[in-house]
């Protein structure tokens, strides 16, 4: 028999384990709401809000969990009442940045201005990225050209990642 505190504990291990995977396409309601995966819902726990902003180095949005968000926040709000940096760099996120609500069905409505930021108005193309998740327009960012999915940001990383390992063993 498996003990409640067990039940939490693998819980919390599988939160902690699992992020924001794989590549999902989903079209906004005509309310405009967009469904966030069961999957990245479940990763997260659930969460019953959300934010979104723009991208800072393409043109897509960025749906970032309340849990890394609140982190960055930390760092900004304690930053020292004279630090104008840290204010500067505060405002720069937090007048784009939406903190959305996540209903019961796991629907969030984007404001009007990301939408069109993004050119999303109908089909969206929801890309994990671990931490994060990328939001585009289904026909700025397909999943696949030609039926065939485009492998290199994959291989570069793993290259990346098997050079580092064989540098830690002495092996380069």
């Amino acid at each position: 028999m498996v003990s409640m505190a067990e039940n939490i504990e693998k819980t919390v291990v599988k939160r902690a384990i699992n992020g924001l995977v794989d590549t999902f396409c989903h079209n906004l309601d005509p309310k405009k709401r967009l469904t966030i995966p069961s999957e990245w819902r479940d990763a997260l726990g659930n969460p019953t809000y959300i934010y979104v902003m723009p991208s800072a180095s393409e043109e897509c949005l960025e749906l970032v969990p309340a849990e890394l968000m609140e982190r960055t926040l930390q760092q900004y709000q304690s930053a020292d009442i004279f630090d104008e940096e840290a204010d500067a760099d505060a405002q720069a996120i937090a007048q784009f940045a939406q903190m959305l609500k996540v209903d019961a069905a796991g629907r969030i409505r984007i404001g009007d201005n990301l939408l069109a930021h993004a050119g999303i108005n109908g089909a969206v193309t929801m890309i994990g990225g671990i931490r994060k998740a990328k939001l585009w327009a289904a026909e700025r960012k397909p999943v696949a050209a030609g039926g065939k999915l485009d492998l290199t940001a994959f291989r570069a990383v793993a290259a990346k990642r098997k050079l580092l390992a064989q540098s830690r063993k002495g092996l380069v």
